[in-house]
């Protein structure tokens, strides 16, 4: 007693002292928390100054490569239909003099095609237009030239076979196309007029069948002349635009060439071997990137600065590949402006968490004496209530005790029930056996030729098996129903099969399908309290089921499996699911939905304490699922345990 007396006043004398001691730490610890937190939302702020500058100039940026991107290919394409426009107005010309002259010489009497053809040729012969590059040539759709103004060796020349640098039977092709139709554009490749090189060049054309001759008329233009001009026509643009400052855009081909600049000095530059201050080629990995990617962001240290001010060249640029010039469109803002605005805030923060982090430390003190004066007062209160505490705790942790006792064996012998009219059920078989096996025994002993030996002995036979499988049932009960002391491995599919035969014939009698999917995973444990869990989570459902209509399915769906290094056991059934007003109370003790006579309330308390021993863990839900095309509703447990 007079220990426990001595343990008490230490107890209290830590209260009253060991407090002031934990509140003036606690003090310390909550004002260094306090300067901390102010100093983390002190350099959050300045992030998100940086985040805020970068986001909003990166949305500006890449909305003016964007617009010049729009730009360039609106123009590409109104340059591009006046082209094919111009070159059909010039074939439809010339149809309209050939028609004309074979209108007026088909009239002659002394006609001829090949008079009327001549005729043609010299009308056209020296027709030309986009300054002398654009010529007219007259086909027959066999392939033979009639007129080609610009090349007239190959006048008279059938090009049947001739292929183009596309490897295509570029004449064949046309004739398919002018069968077809009366006139289309076409797009093909051709050697330059003028140029001694064997290279052929895209162009874009104008094809017109002209039928009383089975022939067809075609002009083009060399894709690559007319995007020259376009070209320079859309930089000079590109180089006219005012921006407001610091915004700017900037053309680089794949070579680096410099075509667009706010520096126009540099326009016409090659930079591909231009370093930056850091000694790297900036223009060959952006080139490089933004061929790869198509488009994006980059950030690097700049060749040049917009202002002469500027002490950091750090930029970031949103650049954009115009594929079918190979031209790489960027727009870029420096970072140094930010810089300075950061600068700026963190001295004004500065200053201002300097006072802040004072007045915490004033405010601290204060709450610290407050607070000691407060413990010397709670721990007299605190020696007053204990000793009643202290009784009180040990009289309600008997009684818990005591209660947690009383609920395992209710449930023991909830279960032992049920466990003995399963083996009433199982020896039926094996006892009618028994019986019938006696019946004929005793006959042959009152007349000796009512059954052969070999009967006799069959019917020996069926005793000694029908002994041993109700020896073998008590012994699968006795073993069910002893304690184990120690863990053992065991396999989670023969631990079901076993759980399974001691109460199956509750299932085959009420017409319950079982459908198993299991994997044989090993386990360490205790498997007769696994089993425990199993036998009351089926049994339920059994309860559940039976009160659907015996014309309907009955069905519960064991799943066993492994995933992330556990065993998942999944049960679930077809009895249309748990209210969702109770779902969360089912492991509650002694919470039942059944007749006070037909249920304790304790069957899945009990199984959530056995999971929670094994560190493992029980869900349940209600699942919609389809089986063999039928939509079904039922209650799912699921267990977790580690492997």
């Amino acid at each position: 007693m007079i220990s426990i007396i001595h343990n008490e006043k230490a107890l209290i004398n830590t209260i009253r002292y060991g407090a002031i001691i934990i509140i003036i730490m606690f003090s310390i610890f909550i004002t260094n928390i306090f300067i901390k937190e102010k100093n983390k939302d002190f350099e959050m702020e300045l992030q998100k100054i940086e985040e805020d500058y970068i986001s909003k100039n990166k949305i500006t940026i890449e909305n003016i490569v964007n617009k010049i991107y729009s730009i360039i290919e609106v123009e590409k394409k109104i340059e591009e239909d006046e082209v094919k426009e111009s070159i059909k107005e010039r074939v439809n010309e010339v149809y309209s003099i050939i028609d004309g002259i074979y209108k007026q010489t088909i009239k002659d009497p002394n006609y001829s095609k090949e008079k009327t053809i001549k005729l043609i040729k010299e009308s056209l012969r020296n027709m030309r237009f986009n300054d002398d590059l654009g010529y007219i040539f007259i086909y027959e759709l066999d392939g033979k030239n009639i007129l080609n103004s610009q090349y007239p060796e190959n006048e008279g020349q059938n090009h049947w076979n001739y292929k183009d640098a596309r490897g295509v039977l570029l004449l064949q092709e046309m004739k398919k196309i002018m069968i077809e139709k009366d006139e289309t554009f076409y797009t093909w490749y051709w050697k330059k007029p003028n140029n001694n090189s064997t290279q052929e060049y895209e162009k874009h054309g104008f094809l017109k069948k002209f039928t009383p001759y089975d022939m067809y008329i075609g002009a083009g233009t060399y894709v690559d002349d007319f995007e020259n001009k376009l070209k320079q026509r859309v930089l000079k643009k590109i180089n006219s635009l005012k921006f407001k400052e610091p915004e700017h855009v900037f053309v680089f081909d794949k070579d680096a060439n410099c075509l667009a600049n706010p520096k126009k000095e540099l326009i016409g530059l090659n930079q591909y071997n231009a370093k930056n201050e850091n000694g790297e080629y900036v223009l060959r990995k952006i080139i490089e990137n933004t061929i790869k990617n198509k488009e994006g962001f980059e950030r690097y240290q700049g060749l040049i600065s917009m202002k002469k001010e500027n002490i950091s060249s750090d930029k970031i640029s949103f650049l954009k590949l115009f594929e079918k010039w190979n031209w790489i469109i960027g727009s870029g803002f420096y970072l140094e402006d930010m810089y300075k605005e950061i600068k700026i805030k963190k001295e004004t923060l500065d200053k201002s968490n300097k006072k802040v982090v004072e007045e915490i430390m004033l405010i601290s003190a204060f709450a610290t004496i407050i607070m000691i004066i407060s413990s010397f007062y709670m721990s007299t209160l605190i020696e007053k209530m204990f000793k009643k505490y202290a009784n009180e705790i040990e009289a309600e942790i008997k009684n818990s005790l005591e209660k947690e006792k009383l609920l395992i064996q209710q449930s023991k012998m909830a279960t032992m029930g049920e466990m003995l009219g399963n083996i009433a059920h199982q020896w039926k078989q094996p006892l009618s056996l028994i019986a019938m096996s006696n019946t004929l025994i005793k006959l042959n002993q009152d007349n000796k030729d009512f059954s052969s030996e070999n009967e006799l002995k069959e019917a020996v036979k069926n005793i000694d098996i029908s002994v041993k499988n109700l020896s073998q049932t008590i012994d699968d009960f006795r073993d069910f129903f002893k304690p184990e002391k120690e863990k053992s491995k065991f396999k989670l599919e023969e631990l079901f099969e076993k759980t399974y035969e001691l109460i199956s014939s509750q299932f085959k009698n009420n017409n319950i399908q079982i459908i198993k999917e299991i994997e044989n995973i090993e386990l360490y444990g205790r498997s007769n309290e696994l089993s425990q869990v199993l036998i009351n989570i089926i049994k339920n459902a059994k309860d559940e089921l039976i009160k659907i209509k015996n014309n309907d399915r009955r069905l519960i769906f064991i799943n066993i499996y492994k995933k992330d290094s556990k065993a998942i056991i999944k049960i679930k059934d077809n009895a249309g699911g748990i209210n969702k007003d109770i779902i969360n109370k089912i492991f509650d003790a002694y919470f039942t939905t059944k007749e006070q006579t037909d249920g304790t309330g304790i069957g899945l308390y009990m199984s959530k304490q056995i999971i929670q021993e094994m560190n493992g863990k029980i869900e349940v839900s209600n699942e919609k699922y389809k089986y063999e095309d039928v939509e079904y509703l039922g209650a799912q447990f699921t267990i977790y345990l580690d492997l």
